[in-house]
């Protein structure tokens, strides 16, 4: 009988993991679609000052998504509700966030993901990620790969910073009224020869694990909107780095700052020194 304190995912564990997943994510996100809802849009709370805002869509998709998960017995974290310990699987963790890019959503602007993780420590065992725009499916980590659907992606090849392009983003807590911490960020966005911000961290590490952009890097972003992201970047040959999170420790409750690449080049969290630096 397996040891219900830890775990190790054997590949087949993986697979049958991406399977489950794969499918909850795929068909809450259609019935999402589906019920196309007004009221979903509605914005029911606003938080870090009003700059961020919480939509009546991501209670709605959260609790289909905790149901789907409570079967595994794996800890929970989700940006609505916190942390839900299982009390088992302590090396474990399903990572939840129902709705990158809300005001994206509530506002027709670009993408929204549903956004789906599992980490075992401090490494991503797989992200899952559907486009509520194109219903498109994405899912991926450093044991199996990355798709869009059935396709398998891969990072860029670009090696030169000022030809590569960077996703990036003023999370609601990056200090944006301080002309200081700005003017230092622009500072290292001036030596990549293309800047995108996108207004979802999830669909920004998309554009990274498919190639079409070549770094994304944010500061006092939140470990819930990259944790999919990440498993997906890594699972398409890229790398990342990550500070302000430990999962064995719990440690997750403050924002972080994360530097994901096509890993050609040099592209690290040194970036942001200046601005935590202030």
């Amino acid at each position: 009988m397996r040891n219900t304190t830890m775990l190790d995912l054997t590949i087949n564990d993986i697979q049958g993991l991406v399977i489950a997943t794969t499918e909850l994510v795929r068909n809450v996100g259609k019935k999402f679609i589906r019920a196309n809802s007004q009221a979903a849009k509605e914005v029911v709370d606003l938080q870090v000052g009003g700059r961020e805002i919480k939509l009546a869509a991501d209670k709605i998709l959260e609790k289909q998504l905790i149901k789907g998960l409570n079967s595994f017995g794996f800890p929970i974290l989700s940006e609505e509700t916190g942390f839900i310990d299982s009390g088992k699987f302590k090396n474990l963790l399903w990572v939840i966030d129902p709705l990158d890019g809300s005001y994206n959503f509530s506002r027709g602007l670009g993408p929204s993901m549903i956004s789906l993780a599992l980490w075992q420590g401090n490494e991503p065992v797989l992200g899952v990620l559907f486009n509520l725009v194109t219903k498109q499916l994405s899912f991926g980590g450093p044991k199996i790969g990355a798709y869009v659907e059935k396709v398998l992606v891969h990072v860029s090849d670009r090696e030169e910073r000022g030809q590569a392009t960077l996703c990036t983003g003023f999370p609601s807590r990056f200090p944006i009224d301080d002309p200081r911490a700005v003017e230092a960020f622009a500072t290292t966005m001036r030596s990549f020869g293309k800047i995108r911000m996108i207004g979802a961290a999830a669909a920004s590490l998309w554009l990274v694990a498919t190639g079409a952009a070549d770094v994304y890097a944010e500061h006092n972003i939140m470990f819930w909107d990259v944790a999919a992201g990440l498993a997906i970047v890594n699972g398409a040959g890229g790398t990342f780095e990550i500070e302000g999170v430990n999962l064995p420790e719990r440690v997750f409750s403050e924002p972080c700052t994360v530097v994901a690449s096509n890993g050609k080049f040099n592209a690290s969290v040194s970036m942001f020194d200046a601005v935590r630096g202030l």
